[in-house]
């Protein structure tokens, strides 16, 4: 049974931080730099996730390995080419360097059909339990827990920091600008329906308590934050009217 050591995960982990660098410079994407953090940053996400999900699966340690190394490779190819692309090209680099660094073919073989399939285009005609029913059917263990890890991510905590760094305009406005933004729908929106995508049991229960979270989020922005000004600044003309008399 294999089991990958701390110093093999770290040389993965490396090679994934430096390439995802190189290629965010290369490719010529605005602020490559602190883009490629974050991708770097989400893809540690999806590992700490992924490894709740072993946990929680029960895996043995040769299914855990496989996802953690997947985890690191998922996005790798994130900028080298389209996004619906970028699973089939990752699978192609993770193989690349793991037979250059002489792991099982085997292993090799498992961690590419994972990086690979952990993208799906989920269609808005077809119904979601159909879907996620024939990728349950067609996907490994560690592609579907791939899957589930970085959904995972797009819900609870992230994706309210995400909606948080996507306003990052409002920095000079009021709080209530700040919370009225959020509060307009969208962000719990995209929680819902990234939830309505999970397809482990343990999947599907951490998507539970992260939507709970942002339900209560919301409710909470909603009691404490006034959103809007019953009282609006008067005009000019109100002003004067206003003056009390000498």
């Amino acid at each position: 049974m294999f089991t990958l050591t701390e110093l093999q995960l770290t040389r993965v982990a490396q090679y994934v931080r430096g390439y995802l660098l190189r290629t965010a410079d290369l490719y010529g994407h605005k602020d490559a730099r602190a883009r490629a953090q974050h991708r770097w940053m989400h893809t540690l996400n999806v590992l700490k996730n992924i490894r709740k999900l072993c946990d929680g699966e029960k895996t043995d340690a040769d299914t855990r390995a496989v996802c953690e190394v997947a985890a690191l490779f998922h996005d790798i190819d994130h900028y080298t080419v389209d996004i619906p692309y970028h699973g089939v090209r990752g699978a192609e680099t993770a193989g690349r360097y793991l037979t250059k660094e002489h792991y099982a073919a085997d292993f090799v073989k498992r961690v590419a059909e994972a990086v690979r399939g952990h993208h799906q285009d989920w269609e808005e005609e077809t119904p979601i339990e159909a879907q996620i029913e024939a990728v349950a059917a067609a996907y490994s263990p560690e592609t579907l827990m791939l899957i589930d890890a970085e959904t995972l991510d797009k819900i609870g905590v992230s994706n309210l920091l995400i909606a948080l760094r996507t306003l990052n305009t409002l920095n000079n406005r009021p709080v209530s600008d700040l919370a009225r933004e959020l509060n307009s729908g969208w962000t719990l929106q995209r929680a819902e329906a990234w939830f309505s995508t999970l397809i482990t049991p343990t999947g599907k229960a951490f998507g539970v308590q992260r939507l709970a979270f942002t339900r209560l989020f919301f409710k909470q922005l909603e009691d404490e934050i006034v959103m809007y000004d019953p009282y609006p600044s008067p005009s000019q003309q109100t002003l004067e009217l206003l003056q009390l008399p000498e």
